[in-house]
């Protein structure tokens, strides 16, 4: 029987999207589209684009930081953490190994999800 129950949750939560906005008229500019047939096909307006060296691990460190300042937690306090992207840095090392490495999460077990396989 197990002397100690130990429980898991969600304490906080972050997120973090990329600062350069493309719109739809940006895009009707560079190819022949306009913001209606976008919209009435997608539902999108706007999208983020990722700066030049802007990874997916950069993205999901900085939201991690921001879950963690919400959660009031340190790093140390992390036992386990996932990534879930479409888009990892590499195939190999996971992304979630280098998020880990990136919010100091030495001691935490980490794994990704993969929504996609990359191109």
């Amino acid at each position: 029987m197990m002397d100690k129950v130990r429980r898991a949750g969600i304490l906080g939560t972050g997120r973090y999207v990329p600062e350069k906005v493309v719109t739809n008229e940006d895009l009707s500019a560079m190819m022949d589209t306009n913001d209606e047939w976008i919209v009435t096909r997608t539902g999108i307006r706007t999208r983020h684009i990722a700066a030049s060296g802007e990874a997916a691990s950069d993205m999901a460190a900085e939201a991690g930081r921001r879950a963690l300042e919400k959660a009031g937690i340190s790093a140390d306090q992390i036992s386990f953490m996932m990534v879930d992207t479409g888009t990892p840095d590499y195939p190999i090392p996971s992304t979630a190994s280098i998020v880990q490495e990136k919010l100091g999460l030495s001691h935490t077990g980490a794994m990704d999800i993969h929504q996609a396989a990359p191109e």
